[in-house]
């Protein structure tokens, strides 16, 4: 991962439009149980990357293996065929 972020280092304020009921219930990780995706969807600034690290973090904490892509990497992987 490119940094280590939590979601206690959030900025609520900045990240207004994060739904935080939503977000604090996917930090008890139980859609990683349920093998489920999380798509983080806005525009720039809002804390997406942050927020998607800090629920990496927790995972890998509690014992899961984490992998971490930009979707503009995810693209680049795609259009290649190496994904």
């Amino acid at each position: 991962m490119p940094a280590v972020k939590t979601l206690e280092q959030f900025d609520w304020a900045i990240g207004s439009g994060a739904p935080k009921a939503q977000i604090q219930e996917l930090a008890h990780l139980t859609f990683v149980e349920r093998a489920e995706n999380v798509v983080l969807l806005g525009p720039s600034g809002v804390g997406k990357t942050h927020i998607a690290l800090a629920l990496a973090h927790r995972a890998v904490m509690a014992g899961h293996k984490v992998r971490f892509i930009s979707a503009a990497e995810m693209m680049l992987q795609l259009a290649a065929g190496t994904a």
